[in-house]
């Protein structure tokens, strides 16, 4: 995970597997920073998640909620078409702020 502060928008790079075995330590993270920094926006850039369980789903869902308890916007980008379709899956593009016919990785 890496994630800077710039113009009031908290950018949030995540890459690899996220699963049951590391999300609770990556969420927290990201929420302290939500909390600390208090930014306006917060990204979530997801075009190097190789996997995405339900347990990765509930963390961006509990990220979102951290940003959402400070007023900030919130949105995921750049998603893998695989992580794209478990979000749909999902049911939480539209509130992710992606469509369903954006494939990234083509």
């Amino acid at each position: 995970m890496d994630s800077d502060v710039n113009n009031g928008v908290l950018d949030v790079v995540l890459g690899g597997e996220l699963d049951f075995t590391n999300v609770s330590h990556i969420a927290a993270g990201v929420r302290e920073a939500i909390s600390v920094r208090r930014p306006a926006m917060v990204r979530v850039d997801l075009a190097a998640v190789t996997f995405l369980d339900s347990s990765g789903i509930g963390a961006l869902v509990q990220v979102m909620r951290a940003a959402d308890e400070i007023s900030a916007g919130f949105r995921v980008e750049n998603p893998t078409s695989y992580v794209l379709d478990q979000l749909d899956c999902a049911g939480l593009l539209e509130v992710f702020g992606l469509s369903p016919d954006r494939r990234d990785d083509g």
